[in-house]
């Protein structure tokens, strides 16, 4: 069974409450509420989203999950840059991530 937050992320994605990819992730800063990345993202995304998440104010969470895990959760092969565009969505998946489940 998947992990609580990967299960999370699934369903916010089949809501069309995630995106994936650096390019969506870019031109739905603005509506972002919570900005992820894979535990194993490169330093230029890393980079990239840390300016897009500290220019709007918005959490940056480093998942403890790698790329091809990120990716199955949305649907994907893999995926490294991801945000969510929905706030219980996000508040959801941050109390997983530090309630450890």
């Amino acid at each position: 069974m998947q992990p609580k937050p990967l299960r999370l992320l699934g369903l916010a994605k089949r809501a069309g409450q995630l995106v994936c990819g650096m390019e969506a992730v870019r031109d739905a800063a603005g509506r972002a509420c919570l900005f992820l990345l894979a535990n194993d993202a490169g330093n230029a995304a890393k980079r990239e989203t840390g300016h897009l998440a500290e220019g709007r104010g918005k959490p940056l969470v480093i998942l403890p999950y790698d790329k091809e895990a990120l990716g199955r959760a949305a649907g994907r092969k893999t995926c490294s840059v991801a945000a969510l565009i929905n706030e219980e969505f996000s508040r959801g998946i941050r109390e997983a991530i530090n309630g450890g489940t």
